[in-house]
């Protein structure tokens, strides 16, 4: 048990807080190993083979007696957490369940989860109650927000999103995580308010404060010391085909990334395929948070790097427009200085 000598702090460590996992539907009840506690945390699943949603489950909103039989949220839609038949069934201390809802398990089909846990500077879950006035909401992640989103389980609102570089005052600005919509202005989302390590403040808009209706929000970290996790940042994409650089100290597993226009969001990871070479290749295998799309595998130049990672050509947002991201580190974080623990 830690803390013990030579061994680092496990909730210090992003492979003991996050997992990229890919499995193949069978239709019947199948249990996921992914490797982490999930008794506290957020599954994210796409069908990477068919245009199925993407679908969110957590152990805050949804694993309570009142919300037993929720099938969570789709970030590609706006519509309530609706009940719905065998979705995550349960969340386990080596990974989770899922049932037969072809959601997240339809036979013959190819999912990635990504399952991120609560834990402090990288990732916390809230759910709150709206009052229908500004207010502040309390959260547990103990560091700098790089990101919120925010649905309303009640309703079909869309989702809200908060990002720490988004524009240079990103307290008054949104974007929305179910449409490719560009940045947009208004003091009724956040209410003008820069969020603090303890709490997020929300304006009267519906989306994020309806009297009376419930809510839940994720919230994403942004460290930038050398045992971070993970960043939220953003680059101005260049007015030509050259390449970006983007330096966060080490290399990234998960990179999120949304053009401050009308642009889809993309999700890339390595264990599905980032491939090395800029726009050459046999390409880069893109989700898109926004879509019900299956998984395309295009030359979107994305390459990762020791230390960050590059974006080449106009894929990916176009000349003069901000592109904010979402980067987690790759595994093996873990230093150790006992030769009897390895």
């Amino acid at each position: 048990n830690w803390p013990e000598a030579g061994v680092p702090d496990p909730d210090t460590l992003i492979e003991s807080n996050f997992a990229t996992h890919m499995y193949e539907g069978t239709g019947s009840a199948l249990t996921i190993t992914n490797g982490l506690n999930m008794t506290n945390s957020l599954v994210w699943i796409k069908n990477r083979d068919d245009t199925d949603e993407n679908v969110f489950m957590d152990t805050k909103s949804q694993a309570n007696s009142t919300r037993a039989a929720l099938k969570g949220s789709s970030s590609d839609a706006s519509e309530s957490a609706n009940v719905a038949n065998a979705g995550v069934t349960s969340f386990d201390t080596t990974g989770f369940k899922v049932g037969t809802n072809r959601k997240w398990n339809h036979s013959g089909s190819s999912f990635v989860s990504w399952a991120f846990k609560i834990a402090p500077k990288f990732f916390d879950v809230v759910t709150y109650e709206g009052t229908g006035s500004a207010r502040t909401v309390a959260h547990s992640l103990g560091g700098t927000v790089g990101m919120i989103l925010v649905k309303n389980i009640d309703a079909a609102d869309n989702w809200a999103v908060y990002h720490r570089a988004n524009t240079a005052a990103p307290q008054t600005d949104y974007l929305i995580l179910n449409t490719n919509a560009a940045t947009a202005d208004s003091a009724a989302w956040w209410n003008d308010t820069a969020p603090t390590s303890s709490v997020f403040t929300v304006g009267t808009d519906h989306a994020v404060n309806a009297d009376g209706e419930n809510y839940v929000a994720y919230i994403f970290a942004h460290e930038t010391g050398d045992d971070s996790m993970i960043q939220c940042g953003s680059y101005t994409h260049p007015n030509d085909t050259s390449t970006v650089s983007v330096d966060l100290g080490w290399e990234p597993q998960w990179i999120l990334f949304k053009a401050n226009q009308d642009e889809n969001w993309f999700i890339f990871d390595t264990m599905r395929g980032i491939v090395d070479g800029g726009l050459s290749g046999d390409g880069d295998a893109a989700l898109f948070p926004n879509t019900t799309g299956a998984e395309n595998v295009n030359t979107w130049g994305v390459d990762v790097k020791p230390t960050g990672f590059d974006v080449a050509g106009n894929n990916i947002g176009s000349g003069g427009n901000t592109i904010i991201y979402v980067a987690i580190r790759r595994p093996n974080m873990a230093t150790i200085t006992d030769a009897t623990k390895v």
